[in-house]
C-alpha cells in the first residue's frame, strides 16, 4: 500500500469493495451476453456449480481456476479477483467513468502514438496494447495504469477517468529523450552535454 501512501497522503474516506473470483466470472459472462447454461458449457462444467460459484457459496481449486482462464483467455490473477491494491485503486475510481480502453485509445491518439509506437514508449508488448483495445477493457489494472503513468507522463487519475487528458508542450519523443538521459550513465550523459554546449556535469565524490 506504500503507493497510495504517496500518491494519497491523505486518503479520501471510500469503502474499499472487492471484486471475488465468483462476481468476476459473472461479470465476464455478462459481458459475453451468455447465459448460465452456456457460459457453464464454456467452461465445461455445470450450471449449478457456476451458480454456486457466482453466488460464493463455493471456491475453485487453483487448477480450476487456471483452467478457467485459459478458456475465457484471460489471467488467472485477474480471474481470482481483487488484490488489497487493485481494490483500492478501482474504488478510487467514479462509477461514471469512460472505459479504460477509450482514454488509452484517446489520450495516444493524441499524442500520435500508433501502436508500435505505444510498445516502443511504454515497453508494452504489441500483443498487450492489442488486448486492451480488441477486448475494449473496462478498467486499467494497477499495475499497467502505473507503468502507463510512469512511460507517457500522464497522471494517474487520468487513467481511472477522474481527470481529463490535456496535451502537454513536450513531444513524446522528447520525454523519451529526457528519460534516456536521466537513466544514462555520467560519461553518457556529459557525452550528449557535450553535443549541447553544455557544462559537464562533475563527478560527486564520496567522503
Amino acid at each position: 500500500m506504500e503507493f497510495f501512501k504517496k500518491e494519497y497522503p491523505e486518503p479520501p474516506k471510500i469503502d474499499i469493495e472487492y471484486v471475488s473470483f465468483g462476481e468476476r466470472l459473472r461479470t465476464i459472462r455478462k459481458e459475453k451476453g451468455m447465459s448460465q447454461d452456456e457460459f457453464a458449457n464454456l467452461l465445461g462444467t455445470s450450471k449449478q456449480v457456476l451458480s454456486r460459484y457466482e453466488t460464493g457459496q463455493r471456491i475453485p481449486k487453483i487448477t480450476q481456476v487456471q483452467l478457467y482462464a485459459s478458456r475465457l483467455n484471460v489471467s488467472a490473477d485477474y480471474l481470482m479477483g481483487d488484490s488489497a491494491e487493485e481494490a483500492t485503486f478501482n474504488s478510487l475510481c467514479k462509477g461514471d467513468h469512460p472505459p479504460f480502453y477509450k482514454i488509452f485509445i484517446d489520450v495516444t491518439w493524441e499524442m500520435g502514438l500508433d501502436i508500435p509506437g505505444i510498445v516502443r514508449v511504454t515497453g508494452l508488448t504489441d500483443w498487450q496494447v492489442r488486448v486492451i483495445i480488441i477486448r475494449q477493457l473496462k478498467d486499467a489494472p494497477l499495475p499497467l495504469a502505473l507503468k502507463l503513468s510512469d512511460t507517457l507522463g500522464v497522471p494517474l487519475e487520468v487513467w481511472t477517468g477522474d481527470q481529463m487528458y490535456t496535451p502537454r508542450d513536450i513531444s513524446v519523443e522528447a520525454r523519451e529523450v529526457a528519460r534516456a538521459y536521466d537513466q544514462a550513465s555520467l560519461k553518457d550523459r556529459n557525452t550528449a552535454r557535450l553535443a549541447l554546449d553544455l557544462e559537464p556535469i562533475k563527478e560527486v565524490k564520496q567522503k
